[in-house]
């Protein structure tokens, strides 16, 4: 008996197929075997999209210092998308190595820091300023060993004196990541440069030239000086990223003046292990809030049809293919020749102010969200998505992933064996800054005018069917 299967019934068996769909036909076989060969494209399945939320995220050690406001909507629709995010940054700076001798007639004349941007932003640069507020710690920056802290995160906080050290107004210049670096006319990009209240360089260099005990050693020295909090001020509207690393510089500048004026300086540098960044999202005007997830999870069908993935605070994307089991009924036998998933970034979510990552990182995990393995592509390393921008054609902005041998594992895995995909950023986007993105479920769109924008997840399958033949 012959055994067929037409498109019709093709189709009806796959409850998540959808019309879209195509398929060619085959015959192999020799005069001991005929078999017949169907190939299918399918581009519709069903795919379950969450936001998943992690309790907090660790965000010491990372060279980076992030601070500003930004309100995250869609700039198309007006609507609100992940919340208001704060960010604060906590610095601990190290003791000097102190010249044997100071010389003679000491005489101080500033304290000023030194920093350059490391390039992050999120927000307009050209029409925002950053309204910085720099607080003097009252509290050293440790490691809770009673609670077994291991780290500082996104959620952790010190005490600060509540009255600022400056208040200072400066340009945000994202680009100016490097000394020496000329821009037009020749003249070099000079880094930020703040000055620090003078009584404050007035008494260390004091302390310095008397030989007090405060500066004897680091430990000596941060009970003394505990470290600085950069806070934004209220109108702040952009989030910048500063280096934390040897080009952040506290200088004391002094003279001598003996027979000759003399200029002198000593240097404070950040200690990178103990700085960290505090980022705080209020939520309470989109639907993200806390109340609404259900075991740090809520379905993308209640926050708009679309998912989340957000650095600094910690979301990410679960995916599910409830339904592709059923490619099973389809045939006596078959196999998933290929599987790609698109990933398409919401219309209106992301512009020049707020680009989107270069990169995600996909993997597969268990029902409990324990990372099971990162795919991989062809070279076995891990895969990016592929990101293609287009900035004329919102839809053919998207990330691509080869998920075929999820899929193939997915169809003949048992019930209680079944994983599901996670995207996130990689884990040092994750750590260091506060880009998000947004995607859309199947049933995503945006009606603008006369003009609908289906920015959705897309799984195509290419599937052979075999149907033995007698």
């Amino acid at each position: 008996m012959k055994k067929s299967l037409s498109v019709i019934s093709f189709l009806s068996a796959c409850i998540f197929i959808s019309s879209c769909s195509s398929e060619a036909y085959f015959k192999i076989g020799t005069s001991w075997v005929d078999t017949n060969m169907k190939m299918v494209y399918i581009d519709s399945c069903n795919a379950r999209l969450s936001t998943v939320r992690i309790d907090s995220v660790p965000t010491y050690n990372q060279g980076t210092i992030l601070v500003g406001k930004y309100e995250d909507i869609n700039t198309v629709t007006g609507e609100k998308l992940t919340g208001i995010i704060n960010a604060t940054s906590y610095l601990e700076i190290s003791a000097p190595t102190i010249p044997s001798s100071l010389g003679n007639n000491v005489i101080f004349d500033s304290l000023i820091m030194e920093m350059r941007f490391n390039g992050f932003y999120m927000g307009d640069t050209l029409n925002d300023n950053m309204h910085l507020l720099i607080h003097q710690l009252n509290e050293r920056i440790k490691l809770d060993v009673v609670v077994g802290t291991e780290a500082y995160y996104n959620t952790t906080s010190f005490e600060y004196d509540s009255n600022p050290l400056v208040d200072v107004i400066f340009p945000i210049r994202p680009n100016n990541t490097e000394s020496g670096k000329l821009i037009a006319g020749g003249v070099e990009m000079e880094p930020v440069r703040i000055k620090l209240p003078d009584y404050m360089g007035e008494e260390m260099l004091q302390k310095i030239e008397d030989k007090e005990d405060e500066f004897d050693s680091n430990e000596k020295f941060l009970d003394y000086f505990k470290g600085l909090v950069f806070v934004a001020g209220d109108d702040v509207k952009t989030i910048a990223g500063l280096k934390a690393d040897s080009t952040f510089k506290i200088n004391l500048h002094y003279h001598t003046q003996e027979e000759f004026k003399t200029d002198k300086v000593i240097t404070f540098s950040i200690n990178a292990r103990n700085q960290f960044n505090n980022i705080i999202t209020d939520r309470s005007e989109t639907g993200l809030l806390p109340d609404s997830f259900i075991e740090n999870e809520i379905e993308s069908h209640l926050t708009g049809n679309q998912s989340f993935i957000s650095a600094g605070d910690g979301l990410y994307t679960k995916i599910e293919f409830p339904n592709l089991h059923d490619i099973l009924l389809t045939s006596t036998y078959g196999i998933i020749e290929q599987a790609i998933l698109e990933i398409r970034p919401v219309y209106g979510t992301y512009q020049e102010h707020t680009p989107i990552p270069h990169s995600l990182t996909i993997s597969a995990s268990n029902i409990s969200g324990e990372s099971e393995s990162v795919l991989t592509d062809s070279q076995g390393q891990s895969q990016t998505g592929n990101l293609v921008t287009d900035p004329q054609f919102w839809d053919k902005t998207l990330y691509t992933f080869d998920v075929t041998s999820f899929v193939q594992n997915q169809i003949a895995a048992p019930a209680n064996q079944k994983l599901f995909l996670t995207l996130r950023f990689p884990s040092s986007e994750m750590q260091n800054s506060t880009q998000r993105i947004v995607i859309g479920n199947n049933d995503h769109s945006i009606n603008i005018g006369n003009t609908t924008y289906y920015n959705r997840i897309k799984l195509k399958l290419y599937y052979n069917m075999y149907n033995e033949k007698n």
